[in-house]
C-alpha cells in the first residue's frame, strides 16, 4: 500500500474560491438571509423566490458556496454596516439583485486582508464577479475604514468577537478539530494502514489530545477509526489509500454510532437505516454487515433518484454488494413484507438540528440535510418552531422503527445537544409504542463499549459526547427488547412467549390438556370426600377425620365461600395436633380418650387366650394374640396424594407418622387407662395371680410394666 509523502498543507485552499463560488454562495445567501422588519433594515435586497438552492453537481464546489453563504449569515449585520458606513452599494451603483453578490464577495476579501486573487482562483470569468471585485479594490480603503470604526463603537477586540459566544466557540473549535476516517476491512487490516502511514513519514501517537501536525492516534471508542491532525487534510485527500477508498473520511460522531451498531448485528441478519445519512455513512454500515454475513436495506423513496445514485455508484467503487435497495418508504414498510423478514437491527439516523456540530455545512453537504437551519446556527439558537417540526419526523421514524415484531434492537442517534430530540423523545415514543403481550417490550439499554474505553465504565443508559476542540457531540440510544427487571416472570409467562414463537411445537397444548384432566380428577377426589363414609369404612379414618365428622354442616352458602380455603388445606388430611401426639413420646392426656377410641373403632375386640398355669420369674406371662392395628392413614394418604399429584417427599413423610404411630401404641394405651379411665393401679401380685395361679411376683422392670398396662388396656376396653 502506497501513500504519498505528506507535507504541512497549512494554509493551503484545496479548493480556491472561484467566480462560481461566488455566484452561487450569492444565491444560497438570498434564499438563507433573515428578513428584518422594514424599519430596520439598511439595504434593501430583492425578494425572495421560491426556486430551489442551486446545484453546481461539483462536490467541493457545492461545499465551499455553502460554507462561504454561512459565514456571510453570520456577519450579515456587521457587513451592512460597512456597507452603509462607507456608501459602497451607492457609489458602485449596485442593484438590489446584486446585493447578496456584494455581501458574500465583501467577507472573502476582508477575510483575505482585501488581497487580490491569484490567476489560479479565476478559472471562470463571471461579469458580475469581476465588476464587483474591482469595486472592492478600489473601496478597500474606505471599507478597511468602516471596519474599524463599527469594531469601536462596539469595542471589538476581533471580527470574530462580533459574534455570540456559542457560536465564536464553535467556529474557533472548527478550525482545530481533527480528521476522522475509518478503514475498509473488507479490503485490508487496520495495522497494515497504520504501518503505510508510518513508512510515509507520520508518527503514531498514545493519545487523541498528542495528535498534532505529522502524527495520528487510534479513535478508542472506534475499533476501525484512525484521528488525523487537522493539518493533514490535502494530504490524505491527495494520498492513494483514499483515492482507493480504503480510507474514508467521516465525521466521528456517525463512527461511533457505527461502532456501537456492530456489536448488535445478527450471522445472516438484515439491518436496516433509515433517515437522512451520507453515502460514506452507508458504505461503513455495509462493511460492519458484512463482517456477519448481513444485508443492508435502504428505501430508495426516502432519498431523491439522484441520490439513489450516488449511493450505487459509491458502493460500486468500494466494490460493496451487500446492499439491498427497496423501492418503498420507510413509513410504509410493514411486517408482512418480504424484503423485511430477515430484519434484525434498524439505524435511526433522521434530521436534527445539528447543534452538536462545530461546523455543520460539511455534513449537511454530505447528508443532503436541512439547509434551512443554517439561519438559525449562524446566530447559535434554534427556534422552538423549527425543533417542532424537527422531532415530529423524529418520533415518526423511532415509532415506526419499533413497530416491527421481528426487530430486536434499534440504535437511534442525532447530533443535537438539546433533549427534546435525545432523552426525551426517546421516553416519549418509548411510552406510545404499544407492544404485543407476546413480545418482549423495548427498553433503553447503555451502548457497548470496550471496557479500557472512556465511554466502557458509564452507567448512564444515554450516550452522550460532549462537543469539544476533540470532537462533534453527538447522542445514541440503544432500545432492545428486554423484559421488564422489576418484574419477576412466571413459568406459565416463558411456556406462552414460547409457544406463540412456535417454539414449543405443540408440547405447550398437550400440557394445557393435561393440566385440565388432572383438575377434574381432583374435583371428582373432593366431591367423593365430601360424600358420607359408609360404616364399613369408619374403622379406617384417622382421628382427625372422626373429630371432623363430629362438626355440624354448613348450609351451601358458606360452603361456596369457603370452597377454596378447602381446597388449599386439603392437602393436610391429618390435623396438626394429632400429628404431634401420634409422635410424641409422651402422649397428651386430653386427647387421649380421642385415640383410645380411635382404636377401639380401628381394631377388633381381642378374643381370649388360654394362658399359661404357670408364671416364671424369668418370662413374661402368656398374653392374648392381639392383632397388629393396621395403619389408619396409609392408605387414603397416597390415593390422596396421588389425587392431589402431591410430591414424593410428602409420602415419605405420611410414611414417617404412621412408623410413629405404630411405636407409640403401647404407651398410647398406658395413658388411656391411667389417665383417662382412672382405674385403680394394678399391684404385682394381684397381676401374677390374675394371669397364672402360682405365687410368684412377675418381674418390675418398665418394660414388663408396659405390657401389663397394654394388656389391661385391650382388656377393659370392651368394657366401655
Amino acid at each position: 500500500m502506497s501513500v504519498v509523502p505528506v507535507r504541512s498543507v497549512h494554509g493551503d485552499n484545496v479548493h480556491p474560491t472561484s467566480d462560481l463560488v461566488y455566484w452561487q454562495a450569492a444565491a444560497i445567501f438570498q434564499q438563507l438571509r433573515t428578513e428584518k422588519p422594514d424599519t430596520c433594515q439598511r439595504l434593501h435586497y430583492a425578494k425572495k423566490t421560491d426556486t430551489p438552492l442551486p446545484e453546481s453537481g461539483d462536490k467541493p464546489t457545492e461545499t465551499q458556496a455553502y460554507q462561504l453563504a454561512f459565514n456571510t449569515l453570520k456577519y450579515q449585520d456587521l457587513l451592512e454596516d460597512m456597507m452603509t458606513d462607507s456608501c459602497f452599494h451607492i457609489s458602485q451603483h449596485i442593484d438590489s439583485d446584486l446585493l447578496p453578490l456584494a455581501m458574500v464577495m465583501l467577507f472573502d476579501f476582508q477575510d483575505r486582508k482585501f488581497l487580490l486573487r491569484s490567476a489560479k482562483e479565476k478559472l471562470e470569468a463571471v461579469q458580475e464577479v469581476r465588476d464587483l471585485e474591482q469595486g472592492l479594490q478600489r473601496c478597500k480603503t474606505k471599507l478597511a475604514a468602516s471596519l474599524a470604526r463599527c469594531r469601536v463603537k462596539q469595542s471589538l477586540r476581533s471580527v470574530s468577537c462580533f459574534l455570540s459566544h456559542p457560536v465564536r466557540a464553535k467556529q474557533h473549535r472548527a478550525k482545530r478539530l481533527p480528521l476522522y476516517a475509518w478503514i475498509n476491512t473488507l479490503k485490508t487490516r487496520l495495522e497494515e494502514v497504520c504501518e503505510a502511514l508510518q513508512s510515509a513519514g507520520l508518527s503514531q501517537a498514545e493519545k487523541m489530545a498528542d495528535v498534532k501536525d505529522g502524527t495520528f492516534c487510534r479513535d478508542p471508542l472506534c475499533s476501525d477509526t484512525l484521528v488525523f491532525s487537522h493539518q493533514l487534510l490535502a494530504a490524505l485527500q491527495r494520498s492513494r489509500i483514499a483515492t482507493t477508498h480504503v480510507l474514508n473520511m467521516q465525521d466521528r460522531s456517525v463512527c461511533v454510532a457505527v461502532s456501537v451498531l456492530s456489536p448488535l448485528l445478527f450471522d445472516k441478519g438484515d439491518v436496516l437505516a433509515a433517515g437522512s445519512f451520507s453515502t460514506v455513512t452507508l458504505a461503513h454500515v455495509a462493511v460492519a454487515a458484512a463482517a456477519r454475513s448481513g444485508r443492508v436495506l435502504v428505501c430508495g423513496a426516502d432519498h431523491a433518484p439522484s441520490q439513489v445514485k450516488e449511493m450505487q455508484e459509491f458502493l460500486t467503487q468500494m466494490d460493496i454488494k451487500n446492499v439491498r435497495v427497496l423501492s418503498e418508504a420507510f413509513c410504509s414498510l410493514n411486517e408482512w413484507d418480504a424484503s423485511v423478514q430477515r430484519l434484525k437491527v434498524i439505524i435511526v439516523l433522521p434530521r436534527c438540528s445539528s447543534s452538536g456540530l462545530s461546523d455543520p455545512v460539511p455534513t449537511i453537504h454530505s447528508e443532503h440535510g436541512d439547509w434551512g437551519l443554517l439561519p438559525h446556527l449562524s446566530i447559535g439558537s434554534v427556534s422552538k418552531s423549527k425543533i417542532q417540526s424537527l422531532t415530529h419526523q423524529q418520533a415518526q421514524l423511532l415509532g415506526h422503527a419499533l413497530s416491527f415484531p421481528k426487530v430486536q434492537t434499534v440504535v437511534y442517534c442525532t447530533r443535537s445537544v438539546y433533549p427534546e430530540e435525545n432523552e426525551l423523545l426517546v421516553k416519549r415514543v418509548l411510552e406510545k409504542t404499544h407492544t404485543h403481550p407476546k413480545l418482549l417490550p423495548f427498553r433503553v439499554n447503555g451502548p457497548i463499549f470496550p471496557d479500557d474505553s472512556p465511554a466502557g465504565g458509564t452507567s448512564d443508559k444515554f450516550f452522550r459526547l460532549s462537543p469539544s476542540p476533540l470532537t462533534n457531540g453527538c447522542f445514541i440510544a440503544r432500545l432492545s427488547r428486554q423484559a421488564d427487571p422489576t418484574k419477576v416472570e412466571t413459568v406459565q409467562d416463558v411456556l406462552a412467549r414460547a409457544a406463540a414463537k412456535g417454539l414449543l411445537g405443540g408440547i405447550f397444548a398437550d400440557q394445557s390438556k393435561t393440566g385440565k384432566k388432572g383438575k377434574s380428577k381432583k374435583n371428582r377426589a373432593t366431591s367423593a370426600s365430601s360424600k358420607p363414609s359408609s360404616p364399613s369404612s369408619e374403622g379406617r379414618r384417622s382421628p382427625g377425620e372422626l373429630r371432623q365428622s363430629k362438626k355440624p354442616k354448613k348450609n351451601a352458602a358458606k360452603k361456596k365461600v369457603t370452597e377454596s380455603h378447602h381446597r388449599r388445606r386439603k392437602t393436610r388430611r391429618i390435623p396438626r395436633l394429632t400429628l404431634t401426639l401420634i409422635s410424641s413420646a409422651k402422649p397428651s392426656s386430653q386427647l387421649s380418650p380421642i385415640t383410645a377410641l380411635a382404636h377401639k373403632l380401628s381394631n377388633p375386640p381381642p378374643v381370649p387366650a388360654v394362658r399359661s398355669p404357670t408364671c416364671g420369674a424369668a418370662e413374661h406371662p402368656a398374653r392374648p394374640s392381639l392383632p397388629r392395628p393396621a395403619p389408619p392413614r396409609r392408605h387414603n394418604t397416597l390415593a390422596a396424594a396421588r389425587m392431589e399429584k402431591r410430591p414424593l417427599d410428602t409420602t415419605e413423610a405420611v410414611k414417617k407418622v404412621v412408623r410413629l404411630e405404630d411405636e407409640a401404641a403401647p404407651t398410647r394405651q398406658q395413658a388411656l387407662k391411667a389417665a383417662d379411665l382412672v382405674l385403680p393401679p394394678i399391684s404385682s401380685p394381684s397381676s401374677c395371680s390374675l394371669h397364672s395361679g402360682s405365687g410368684s411376683s412377675l418381674s418390675r422392670t418398665p418394660d414388663s410394666h408396659r405390657n401389663m398396662s397394654a394388656s389391661s388396656s385391650a382388656l377393659f376396653l370392651p368394657a366401655l
